[in-house]
């Protein structure tokens, strides 16, 4: 992914946000099969409150505009982040009030991930992840019917607060556990417009503090622990997701130790153990300049 930063911070897809394509396949076995229509046709809402029994087998990419070709950028230009937030949460209009006033885009960009999937569930991967393993081999059999968000340790090591990844996460829709993050996302932000005395809008990539903190890894690990915490009525914490050499059920959230997800993170600060490596993550990093993100090739605002 590249990034421009000779364009100054204005965004024509999702609303000011970072550039996204969102694409999905149903799997079936043995035989992926590309969907042509709306990403987010009427087919894909689920209605229900309760989770489904299985984990949605959709894939969900983020794309930066340079890894679009032109017919297909056009196509998700239609596909605007703000007309999803606005269609899908309409009964929470603290959420799209506060999604559609962010105008940096790593913001939207981890915020908007963790709202497709409370909204439809599935696989979200970065675009600089590899998968390295069928996913159907990701989830053991003891855990698929319980599971219904699937995180990986991104370092395991008692010298660090330990985090999840959050370059793949796996989750069932409608997930309170994922709620619970957009929830302390959209809090965070509010915090930062009273501490700086002034509207969403206007908030900088530099206010904010440490993005990893902020919406990324460490905000996703949190907002976890804490649903988890009020679920099951007990502290949920770093000791929890301490010292994970095999995948660990704690209520409904499968922990994978720090191989599956992060394994270059583990073997050069973690704690070495070896296992099955599910995806490569290959840190791109591309929204880490001044804007907070990746600018759309043609703005010309």
């Amino acid at each position: 992914m590249h990034y421009s930063p000779r364009h100054p911070l204005a965004l024509k897809l999702l609303g000011s946000a970072v550039v996204f394509a969102i694409i999905y396949f149903t799997l079936t076995l043995g035989h992926p099969v590309w969907e042509s229509g709306h990403i987010f046709s009427s087919v894909d809402v689920i209605s229900s409150l309760s989770a489904p029994p299985a984990l949605p087998e959709k894939l969900w990419y983020k794309l930066g505009p340079k890894g679009l070709s032109d017919e297909l950028r056009g196509y998700v230009d239609d596909l605007s982040g703000d007309a999803f937030v606005a269609e899908h949460f309409v009964a929470r209009p603290d959420i799209v009030e506060a999604f559609l006033a962010i105008r940096i885009p790593i913001i939207r960009a981890d915020l908007l991930r963790y709202l497709i999937l409370y909204t439809h569930g599935g696989i979200w991967n970065d675009l600089d992840v590899s998968c390295e393993s069928p996913i159907s081999e990701w989830i053991p059999a003891q855990y698929q019917a319980n599971a219904s968000i699937v995180v990986g340790l991104e370092f395991d090591i008692d010298i660090w607060v330990r985090q999840f990844a959050s370059w793949t996460i796996v989750a069932k829709p409608k997930s309170p556990h994922m709620l619970t993050v957009v929830e302390e996302c959209i809090e965070a932000l509010h915090e930062k417009s009273r501490e700086h005395n002034m509207g969403i809008p206007d908030l900088k990539l530099n206010m904010l503090g440490d993005i990893v903190d902020f919406s990324g890894p460490r905000r996703l690990t949190r907002g976890i622990l804490k649903s988890l915490s009020t679920i099951l009525n007990t502290t949920v914490g770093n000791d929890e997701i301490a010292h994970v050499s095999e995948p660990r059920l704690i209520g409904d959230v499968l922990v994978l130790p720090d191989y599956s997800f992060a394994n270059s993170m583990n073997q050069e600060h973690g704690d070495k153990i070896s296992g099955q490596v599910l995806v490569t993550h290959h840190y791109a990093g591309s929204w880490k300049n001044e804007f907070g993100g990746e600018l759309p090739i043609d703005s010309n605002l």
